[in-house]
């Protein structure tokens, strides 16, 4: 079983939309922290981590629940 590709790409907004707000809340903290002037470089490069991290992460859960749920078809359809 596949998931469609608009429910894929509405758990990928929803993702994106959090790690963008997370990255943001850690940049600006870290930036604060550290005192510095320019924040835009260290806000950027939190942002993209952040959301590299949600995406590849959201992308491997997809595709194991996909196969788990495939899985447990073919074993309930067997017995």
């Amino acid at each position: 079983m596949r998931f469609s590709n608009k429910v894929r790409s509405v758990i990928l907004f929803i993702v994106i939309t959090f790690s963008s707000y997370i990255g943001y809340l850690l940049g600006n903290t870290f930036c604060r922290l550290s005192l510095n002037e320019n924040c835009n470089l260290t806000l950027t490069s939190y942002i993209f981590l952040a959301n590299a991290i949600g995406i590849i992460g959201t992308i491997v859960l997809i595709n194991l629940s996909e196969k788990s749920i495939t899985e447990w078809n073919q074993n309930f359809e067997e017995e």
